[in-house]
């Protein structure tokens, strides 16, 4: 019989394999495996015979997917927590630390507090050295922990430095950024850049909160305690923390569209690998390799654009890491609906997509995308 296992996800998932899990449990057999948002690269995924299941393809399951080991499935991280309560897992595996007599969230809690109780058995994995960062208690049928490895418990830093492009993009975000909003962004040079162009208080309402989201907190930018589900950092995370002003919780509030949409003043600012002439957007495959996944991406992109006040903004570079046209005629699969998409930005400026036509929209897209691109979107006009 097959034992269906889920894998919680975030920079601080566990790394227990599914043997040891099966083992923990006092079962045997083979297993069918769910993972998330996966950072680091397991051994047990990189073994030529594991197969499995995404909901967060990227990072350290790049390769297993490319491979075609591990499928990716197209779900947005708001279904997720439904889709799991659909058809609960017979083990759920979620990272933890002690709190008193019992365990809390290990730096992220995304879906897995639902996960936690729908499963027929959660196993632990316990980090003894962890920060606690406030999240709620682990509340399942606990049947197993595991002690993690202290030499597995760093995370990879979470991206490169900003660069002179990145901060010029993000001085763009910043400039259309009302008093009193509400921000959403992620991780990369990209989401710096937007940090440290920041120079008015708001509030943080995002899946992730990184180093560069707490350093508004030491700014005395953070008029609030940021929301997510997700956190990737070090220190500032922890001062953070420490400081009361972090609030992790589930996906089932951060990526709910309904709450999303009642924030006045909302900004959702993503990123993507391709922006098509009409505004769709890719956040997942380009010339047939898995790069990223859905994600959380075409739900900030929907409750942004519903909010009064608010603005859905995506920002990204005008060309890839291989020289390539971010800003393309078509993309390769569509991830986010072109109606989510009111602003699009790149470091050769800002493309205002509200109001307007297909062809105005194709007209102004092509007028920030790089200059040594813009005679071939010209030509096929």
């Amino acid at each position: 019989m097959t034992t269906r296992i889920v894998y919680a996800d975030g920079p601080s998932s566990a790394r227990v394999s599914p043997a040891d899990v099966l083992a923990a449990t006092g079962r045997s057999g083979p297993a069918d495996v769910m993972l998330g948002w996966t950072i680091e690269r397991h051994p047990w995924v990189d073994d030529p015979e594991f197969r499995g299941s995404t909901v967060l393809a990227g990072y350290g399951l790049g390769r297993a997917v490319n491979e075609g080991r591990v499928t990716p499935l197209p779900v947005r991280l708001s279904a997720v927590a439904p889709m799991l309560t659909a058809e609960p897992p017979d083990i759920a595996v979620i990272a933890a630390v002690r709190r008193g007599a019992g365990f809390t969230f290990s730096g992220a809690i995304g879906w897995g507090d639902v996960l936690a109780r729908v499963a027929a058995e959660v196993v632990l994995e316990v980090d003894e050295d962890g920060t606690d960062l406030g999240g709620p208690l682990i509340d399942g049928k606990i049947a197993a922990t595991i002690v993690r490895p202290p030499a597995a418990v760093t995370p990879p830093a979470a991206s490169r430095p900003a660069d002179a492009i990145d901060l010029r993009i993000g001085a763009l975000v910043a400039s259309l950024i009302p008093d009193d909003a509400t921000l959403q962004f992620g991780p990369g040079g990209v989401g710096e850049g937007i940090a440290r162009a920041l120079d008015r208080p708001v509030r943080i309402w995002s899946g992730l909160c990184t180093d560069a989201m707490a350093s508004l907190h030491a700014r005395g930018l953070l008029s609030a305690p940021a929301i997510a589900a997700y956190t990737w950092g070090d220190e500032p995370i922890r001062s953070l923390a420490a400081d009361r002003m972090l609030e992790l919780t589930s996906t089932t509030i951060t990526h709910d569209l309904s709450r999303l949409s009642a924030i006045p003043r909302f900004i959702g600012c993503n990123t993507a690998l391709q922006v098509g002439l009409d505004g769709s957007v890719n956040v997942e495959r380009v010339g047939g390799r898995v790069i990223a996944a859905v994600g959380g991406h075409s739900d900030f992109c929907a409750g942004a654009s519903r909010s009064l006040g608010g603005l859905s903004i995506v920002a990204m570079r005008s060309t890839s890491a291989r020289g390539t046209s971010t800003i393309v005629d078509r993309v390769d699969v569509v991830s986010t609906q072109r109606s989510d998409i009111e602003v699009v930005i790149t470091e050769h400026g800002i493309a205002d997509l509200r109001g307007i036509s297909d062809q105005q929209r194709a007209e102004r897209l092509i007028k920030i995308a790089a200059p040594e691109h813009q005679p071939d979107f010209t030509a096929n006009a």
